[in-house]
């Protein structure tokens, strides 16, 4: 009995976690990236191509280098707080080069998350194209941050 208890609450948490999920896709729909947070809140993020798995479950972080005695980081313990999705599309031409016109377009998705044991808020943003995946991290002005 107990080990079915076990396993109907861990096949819970395993849809729980499941469920903040936030999915991204190229525009050619080729590429498809995936970010959750896993178990204590760890930023996570995968990617796919075609359906096959091309990057595995990788956390995202940053570790703050303050006082020695005082060392944090922004690894772990979040939560997610607001996702925004956008889609860009633009040719521009270069002066020289290889190609009279580029095309810059991409599918992008914004995860704002929050530290609640720290105060601190984090954006992820990522850019999805169809050949390949960018994400940077963007950090706005807030009292807590190091």
């Amino acid at each position: 009995m107990k080990k079915k208890i076990l396993s109907l609450v861990t096949l819970c948490l395993m849809l729980f976690s499941n469920t903040n999920a936030q999915e991204l896709k190229s525009p050619d729909g080729i590429f498809a990236m995936q970010f959750y947070l896993r178990d204590g809140g760890i930023p996570t993020y995968t990617l796919t191509y075609k359906g096959k798995e091309v990057i595995k479950p990788s956390k995202l972080g940053l570790e703050l280098n303050s006082k020695k005695e005082d060392r944090s980081s922004l690894y772990d313990n979040f939560i997610i707080v607001g996702t925004t999705t956008d889609t860009f599309d633009e040719t521009w031409q270069p002066v020289w080069g290889e190609s009279k016109d580029i095309r810059n377009h991409y599918n992008e998705l914004a995860v704002t998350l929050n530290q609640p044991s720290t105060d601190r808020q984090m954006l992820i943003r990522f850019r999805l194209f169809n050949d390949g995946l960018g994400f940077r991290y963007e950090f706005p002005q807030q009292k807590k941050l190091v």
